[in-house]
């Protein structure tokens, strides 16, 4: 590995030039009964934004923080919806479909249960069976649950009879289609939105134009194989690209697509494939896996739903680094104009910003790459190591000399009010309180081992402080043979 990754990094942000442990969380708005399984947002073209949680039977407003109140819509059977905002002539409106219950419409007042004689009505269809839902120049698509459909309205309307897009002659491994998205591609004359639709088998058909009905313009630019997808939330807007979530991987379309057969050395998640694809064998069938993107701090976030308590993967997309994040145990995550948030089991939070989760400090895990040293061929007798760190506060800080590819915990415990002495393998420091901005912690810090290679494990409870994490000496002597 080189120098600069990682096998262990948790809860630390890689920016540019350094590791700094990740921004914290808030409660946004608590007391929920049942697990809140979906987060959405209502943007108008004028007026206040307005944010929406799913949970058991009902939807929430939560756009005000504090305790939640009654639902606005009741009596629903799932909470899993997907949504897309549309503007048309009649005004701003959010669409959400769960594929049981009747979509929802919502126009920035009033709540409205979808059907063939609602009004606004959507005839042709049963609505109950409609599970995905985007929009593609200026029409509102519906993937049609368990089949090989996707329903489309007439241009800027919100309801109507639909048209329908079979998919059965295109799509030979059968299955049924999962999602649809839009992804932008150059085709030579300037950008373009091209229509994405993603079976359940891991196909992926692409259509160019923007009339799908009778004497249209529509026709499919090719149909190539991916991963399956994980979940219905599988993909999301990568700059001017689409990444769509498999089990072999986060792949960006305008990369994985350029040929016949899908070069898998383009995934987004590359560097941390091994990992990715060990949760999609363990975790693949359940609920919580979603793509988001914050721009904010130049960001994505893979969810990644764990029984022992759900986690993310974090891109930085500047540069490519991976991280994980623990300790946001989200059912769902959502990126909305007023910052990123995410839901659990009882609450909404806001997240990335302040250095505490709520009241609780942060823990971070860091064990960089393994390291010869310059010197693969002989063993060498590590004596002292110097991390250097910089913080605006008092961390407790753990360090152990990790060996020849063994990975081991550093020893002690992380407390609030950071303990003093040795422990076998490790020191704690960190007495100091320091105040206003940076300060370094740095000097050598002994230990004793012998090994060819040898990587440094550092584990930091951040007290309410920002840490960053900068570099790592160590001083060594270099036996003249091989021990």
């Amino acid at each position: 590995m080189k120098p600069q990754y990682a096998l262990i990094l948790d809860n630390w942000w890689p920016y540019p030039s350094y590791v700094g442990v990740r921004k914290g969380s808030s409660n946004h708005v608590t007391g929920f009964a049942n697990p809140v399984q979906t987060l959405v947002e209502y943007l108008p073209t004028s007026g206040g934004a307005k944010l929406f949680a799913a949970a058991g039977t009902g939807i929430f407003d939560v756009t005000t923080a504090g305790a939640v109140g009654a639902a606005v819509v009741t009596g629903q059977t799932s909470a899993q919806w997907q949504h897309a905002n549309v503007t048309t002539a009649g005004g701003s409106f959010l669409y959400l479909v769960n594929g049981q219950d009747r979509p929802q419409l919502f126009n920035g007042t009033t709540w409205t249960a979808i059907d063939g004689t609602s009004t606004p009505s959507i005839t042709g269809v049963t609505t109950t069976n409609l599970v995905h839902v985007c929009v593609f120049k200026s029409r509102l698509y519906f993937v049609v649950k368990n089949s090989m459909q996707v329903v489309f309205l007439p241009v800027g309307q919100v309801g109507g009879a639909v048209g329908t897009l079979d998919m059965s002659a295109i799509f030979r491994d059968g299955g049924s289609i999962m999602a649809c998205y839009t992804w932008t591609v150059d085709a030579g004359a300037g950008a373009d939105d091209h229509f994405v639709v993603i079976s359940t088998m891991g196909e992926v058909a692409i259509y160019r134009g923007s009339n799908p009905g009778a004497g249209g313009d529509f026709s499919i630019v090719g149909v190539f194989q991916l991963g399956k997808p994980l979940g219905r939330r599988c993909a999301e807007k990568y700059g001017g690209d689409l990444a769509v979530n498999t089990t072999e991987g986060v792949f960006p379309l305008g990369r994985g697509l350029l040929s016949a057969s899908v070069d898998r050395t383009v995934a987004l998640t590359d560097k941390i494939q091994n990992s990715v694809s060990i949760a999609a064998n363990s975790y693949g069938s359940s609920f919580g896996w979603q793509l988001t993107l914050y721009p904010d701090a130049n960001m994505m976030l893979l969810n990644v739903p764990n029984p022992g308590g759900n986690y993310q993967y974090a891109q930085n997309t500047i540069t490519g680094a991976w991280t994980k994040f623990v300790g946001w145990n989200a059912n769902v995550l959502l990126h909305a104009s007023t910052g990123l948030y995410y839901a659990d089991n009882t609450r909404v939070y806001k997240a990335w910003l302040g250095d505490l989760d709520n009241t609780t400090p942060i823990q971070a895990d860091c064990l960089p790459a393994f390291n010869y040293f310059g010197n693969k061929a002989f063993n060498k007798y590590f004596t002292m190591v110097r991390p250097y760190i910089l913080t605006t506060g008092s961390p407790s800080v753990l360090y152990g000399l990790n060996t020849d590819y063994l990975a081991q915990d550093a020893q002690g415990t992380l407390n609030f009010t950071p303990p003093t002495g040795m422990v076998w393998s490790s020191m704690v420091w960190g007495s100091m309180v320091w105040g206003g901005g940076l300060r370094p912690i740095t000097g050598w810090n002994t230990v004793g081992a012998v090994a060819n290679s040898a990587s440094l494990r550092l584990k930091v409870q951040n007290n309410g402080s920002e840490v960053r994490f900068n570099n790592v000496d160590y001083l060594f002597q270099s036996s003249n043979s091989v021990l």
